[in-house]
C-alpha cells in the first residue's frame, strides 16, 4: 500500500492516546511528599525491564532508528556495525562507570550530572558541568522533535507544520504529566513495539518478499556496484575506529544515561540493564534487524530519494492493515524517546542544579514538581521553535554539544578513575577542551566558507587533545581543595 489505511490512522490514534494515558496516569498516582521523586528519579525503583527499555529506547531512538535503515540501503550489512560498536560502549559503561555511579546516587540521593561533580570537586566545577550538559542536551530536543513531524508528515500526509506540532504536543504532554517516570514508562511500551514490529514482523515479511538471504546475496552480487552490500567487513576500520570514538565517550557525559543509572532499582539492575541494552538488543537484533529492512529497501525500492526512509517505506509497503499502523506509531514514538529523554534531562538539572541550588534550597517537593513541569513546556516550545525558525541560533547551541562532548569527557574520567584530579584540573579541563573544540569548529566553518578545504580533525578531538594535558597538569600543580571528596566511591 502507498497510503495508510483508515484501520492504520485509528491504530497510530490509539498508540498516541496510551501515551498521554501513562503520563496522566503517572500524574495521578504520584502527589504527595514523594513526588518531586517521581518527575525527577521515577522513585529510584525501576525494575529490569523498565531500566532495559528505556536505556535502549533513549539510544535507538530518533538518530538511530532513522539511520540505520538507511546505512543498511547505502552501505549494506556492514553498516551494522556503528550499532555494533554502540552496543560494545554500552557494555563498558556497564561494569565501568554504572556500578560506582549508583551506589554515590543511591547513599546521597544524588540526581544529575552537577551533583556528581559537586560531590567530588566543588560546586563551582558541579554547576559548570550541570550548565554543559543541559546545554549540550538541549540541542537534541527540537532536532528530535522535528524528526518526529518529518515521519508523521511522510507517512500520514500531514503538513510539515502540523506534523511538528502534533508530535510536540504529544511528547509535552506526558513529559509534563509524568516526568521521568512517565518518559520510562513509554518507553517500555515504545521499545517493546519497536522491537516486536521490526525486528520480529518487518524482517521476516519482508525478507519473504525478496526471497530470503540467499536470493539477497545474488542479486547484490550480480552487480559490482552492490557486491559490498553483503560484505561484513565492507567498512573499514579506520570508519569503525571512527564510530567508537564518536559514540563511546557520549555514554559517559549523557544525562540521559546518568538518569537511567539513578532511576534503577538497584546495582545489579542498572549494570545488567546497560549489559542488555548492549547484547543483545543492540547487537544483534537491532543492529542487524535494522539494517536488512534497509538493504531489503534497496532491492524492492531502489529509486528510493532519500535513504533514511527506507524503514518507513518497508513498513507502509509490507505490513498487512494495522499492524503497519502499529509499528509506524512505534517507530515516530522511537524518535519521541530521544527527544522525551533529551528534554527532561535538562528539566531535571535546571530544576535541581539551577533552580533549587542557586535560588530556592528550601523548596519543597511541591514546588519542584512545579518548576519542572513549567521548564518542561517553555523549555521544549523554545527547542522546537529554535530547531524549526531560527535555524542560525540552532547553529549557536549545536556549538553547546560540541563544548559538552569535547569538555566533560576527560574530567568525567578523572573523576571515575583518578583520585589525583583536583576540583581545579577538572574545572580547567572543561573550559580548555570545550573551548578549544568550539574555536576549531569555528575556524573550520570560516575555511569551509571562504571555498578552502577542512582539516580533518573532528572539533571534539581537538578539544580532547587539549584536554586531557589541562587536566593532568593542573591537577598535578594543585592540591585538593577541603570540598572534595577524592574518597567518595570508597564509602
Amino acid at each position: 500500500m502507498t497510503t495508510l489505511h483508515l484501520i492504520d490512522y485509528v491504530a497510530i490514534g490509539i498508540y498516541f492516546l496510551i501515551l498521554i494515558w501513562i503520563g496522566i496516569r503517572v500524574a495521578r498516582t504520584e502527589k504527595g511528599e514523594g513526588e518531586a521523586e517521581s518527575f525527577l528519579a521515577a522513585d529510584r525503583n525501576m525494575n529490569l525491564l523498565q531500566s532495559t527499555s528505556t536505556t535502549a529506547a533513549t539510544d535507538l531512538g530518533g538518530g538511530f532508528s532513522i539511520a540505520m535503515g538507511g546505512l543498511g540501503f547505502t552501505l549494506g550489512i556492514s553498516g551494522s556495525w556503528l550499532i555494533a560498536i554502540s552496543g560494545l560502549s554500552v557494555v563498558m559503561v556497564s561494569f565501568l562507570m554504572v556500578p560506582k555511579v549508583k551506589r554515590w546516587a543511591d547513599r546521597v540521593s544524588g540526581l544529575t550530572t552537577g551533583d556528581l561533580f559537586e560531590a567530588r570537586f566543588d560546586r563551582r566545577t558541579g554547576l559548570l558541568a550541570a550548565v554543559v550538559v543541559g546545554l549540550a542536551w538541549f540541542t537534541f530536543v527540537g532536532g528530535q522533535i522535528i524528526a518526529g513531524g518529518k515521519l508523521l508528515q511522510v507517512t500520514m500526509n500531514l503538513n510539515l507544520t502540523l506534523s511538528v506540532v502534533l508530535s510536540g504536543t504529544i511528547i509535552l504532554a506526558y513529559t509534563a504529566l509524568g516526568g521521568l517516570k512517565a518518559v520510562i514508562y513509554t518507553d517500555v511500551f515504545q521499545m517493546l513495539i519497536l522491537l516486536v514490529g521490526i525486528v520480529f514482523i518487518a524482517v521476516p515479511i519482508g525478507m519473504y518478499e525478496v526471497g530470503g538471504w540467499s536470493a539477497m546475496v545474488e542479486h547484490f552480487e550480480s552487480n559490482p556496484d552492490t557486491a559490498s552490500m553483503i560484505d561484513w567487513t565492507a567498512v573499514s576500520w579506520k570508519q569503525a575506529l571512527g564510530w567508537f570514538f564518536a559514540i563511546f565517550p557520549v555514554w559517559f557525559i549523557s544525562i540521559a544515561a546518568m538518569q537511567r543509572i539513578v532511576a534503577a532499582r538497584d546495582v545489579r539492575t542498572a549494570r545488567r540493564a546497560f549489559f542488555l541494552t548492549g547484547v543483545p538488543i543492540e547487537w544483534p537484533l537491532f543492529a542487524v534487524g535494522s539494517t536488512l529492512i534497509g538493504m531489503i529497501a534497496r532491492m524492492l525500492f531502489p529509486d528510493l530519494q532519500d535513504a533514511e526512509l527506507a524503514t518507513p517505506t518497508v513498513i507502509m509497503q509490507l505490513l498487512p492493515v494495522g499492524i503497519a499502523g502499529i509499528v509506524i506509531a512505534a517507530y515516530i514514538a522511537a524518535v519521541m524517546s530521544s527527544a522525551d529523554s533529551a528534554l527532561i534531562g535538562p528539566v531535571a538539572i535546571f530544576t535541581n542544579d539551577i533552580y533549587k541550588k542557586q535560588f530556592n534550597p528550601q523548596a519543597s517537593g511541591a514546588q519542584l514538581v512545579k518548576v519542572a513541569r513549567t521548564a518542561t513546556l517553555v523549555l521544549g516550545v523554545l527547542a522546537v521553535g529554535i530547531a524549526y525558525l531560527v535555524p542560525n541560533v540552532l547553529e549557536l547551541i549545536l556549538y553547546a554539544y560540541t563544548f559538552g562532548a569535547a569538555g566533560l569527557f576527560f574530567p568525567m574520567l578523572g573523576l571515575l578513575f583518578w583520585r589525583g584530579t583536583t576540583a581545579k584540573g577538572a574545572f580547567w579541563s572543561m573550559l580548555a577542551g570545550g573551548g578549544s573544540a568550539v574555536l576549531w569548529a569555528i575556524y573550520e566553518s570560516i575555511v569551509v566558507a571562504s571555498g578552502g578545504e577542512p582539516f580533518e580533525i573532528a572539533a571534539s578531538y581537538m578539544g580532547w587533545l587539549v584536554g586531557l594535558p589541562t587536566l593532568v597538569v593542573v591537577s598535578l600543580l594543585t592540591q585538593h581543595s577541603q570540598d572534595e571528596d577524592v574518597d567518595m566511591f570508597r564509602s
